[in-house]
């Protein structure tokens, strides 16, 4: 099996929180420098499920496996996510959600609470677990403390792939956070405009910016845990990786180039860019590359229509440069000049462009006002268009239509076999709602 497919690990996140005078504020972790992407990144405790973890359920105080599972809509093991959630955010953050003999919030801030903390490194090694612990000191874990707010999968491309649930917390009375100096190397708590703010300079991974974006519109504890608390569906989250000018990058779901990366590059690879870049041509599949003209940003398309004969679907405006990126780009000769709409429809740039480059190329130059269905070489149909004066170019074998600006349908588009939209200023969409993609 493909190492980028393999099945993401399950891992659980902590996202603490505490009031102040500013507002609400979260702990964020700088992460040691371990040669990954999340290397010096800020992010909130958290980390793997351990198969340890389940020994804890008879230690759990507040829910049990059943009905943590069902918060979490899985069919059983929600209990293990929480209690890494717990595990993780003491090893990491030093905060323990746990109660102790007397039935109170474990005080860690005394001599039996210091000899708490000093078990941390022998957790985090794997010298002695949880439930060892617990069952030393007479701990009882208080997992319904921690609601569950975000599901997060990585990008399918990534070396390390995680299936991340995030759960909000109040920070317990009696205690106070401390990275663990060896997974984090130092802490700060923030609220969520702070963190936020362009001139926070800490890197912030995409999972936890949206977080911290989707906590900003509460101004204390209180109002968060009251939303945090509420029955909700939770949706599951898994970007895209992309390619933009700074580097590589994720998108989300919703990201106008959401659909054209997924298409380009189904294996993750990170390669497909997330930007239209003026003068470049991409090929969007076998037989059709689109050029931006960098003047309008208008697209144009080079589509084969017959074997090794091309055309261009609407060449833009009378741009010489443009047009001669279009001869330059082009893999076989130029046959047909095509256009979506033309002069009669406003599009006069479009019109003299197509004329230009027809009279340079000697390109046949194919009209607008069609009245039935015809065909452009072999490979290509032209019907005409909703309205007066407009066509829309259809390659069947691809079911890639061509359209310009016009807004088609959905009855239209399905009669006609329609799957992907190459429009003139935008990404490749497709013609009816994806599903999600499989982690």
């Amino acid at each position: 099996m493909n190492g980028d497919k393999r099945q993401p690990r399950l891992a659980a996140t902590v996202v603490l929180t505490r009031d102040s005078p500013g507002g609400l504020e979260l702990l964020l972790l700088r992460r040691a420098e371990r040669g990954d992407h999340n290397s010096g990144a800020w992010v909130f405790p958290g980390g793997l499920v351990d198969s340890a973890d389940r020994q804890c359920h008879a230690l759990c105080s507040g829910l049990d496996d059943a009905e943590a599972s069902r918060r979490l809509g899985i069919e059983s093991g929600g209990l293990d996510l929480l209690v890494a959630a717990v595990r993780e955010c003491f090893e990491e953050a030093g905060v323990l959600f746990a109660l102790g003999p007397e039935g109170h919030t474990v005080d860690l801030q005394g001599a039996p609470g210091a000899e708490l903390s000093a078990r941390r490194g022998a957790l985090a090694s794997g010298e002695c677990s949880l439930a060892d612990l617990c069952q030393a000191h007479a701990l009882r874990l208080c997992v319904d403390r921690l609601h569950y707010i975000a599901h997060w999968l990585t990008p399918i491309g990534r070396a390390k792939r995680f299936d991340t649930r995030f759960f909000v917390a109040v920070l317990p009375a009696g205690q106070a956070s401390a990275h663990d100096a060896v997974e984090t190397v130092e802490q700060v708590w923030l609220t969520p405009a702070e963190a936020l703010a362009p001139e926070n300079a800490r890197r912030l991974m995409t999972p936890t910016r949206a977080v911290i974006e989707q906590l900003a519109a509460f101004a204390d504890t209180p109002a968060l845990l009251a939303w945090a608390r509420a029955s909700r569906p939770v949706q599951r989250v898994l970007p895209r990786l992309a390619t933009r000018g700074d580097g590589p990058c994720p998108i989300l779901p919703g990201d106008p180039a959401w659909d054209e990366v997924g298409r380009l590059d189904p294996e993750g690879s990170g390669q497909a860019w997330c930007e239209i870049r003026p003068g470049v041509p991409l090929q969007l599949t076998p037989g059709v590359l689109r050029l931006a003209a960098a003047t309008t940003g208008d697209h144009s398309y080079l589509v084969e229509c017959d074997p090794g004969a091309w055309a261009v679907i609407d060449p833009g405006p009378p741009d010489a440069v443009h047009h001669d990126n279009l001869v330059a780009a082009a893999p076989g000769p130029l046959r047909w000049i095509c256009l979506t709409d033309g002069k009669g429809n406003g599009d006069a740039g479009q019109a003299q462009g197509a004329a230009d480059l027809a009279a340079r190329t000697g390109a046949q130059l194919l009209g607008t006002n069609r009245l039935r269905a015809t065909a452009v070489g072999a490979l290509l149909g032209a019907w005409p268009g909703p309205a007066p004066g407009t066509t829309c170019y259809l390659r069947a074998q691809d079911g890639m239509l061509f359209a310009g600006v016009q807004d088609l349908p959905g009855a239209w588009l399905a009669a006609h076999g329609v799957e992907w939209l190459a429009a003139r200023r935008s990404f490749l969409a497709p013609a009816f709602p994806a599903e999600e993609p499989t982690p």
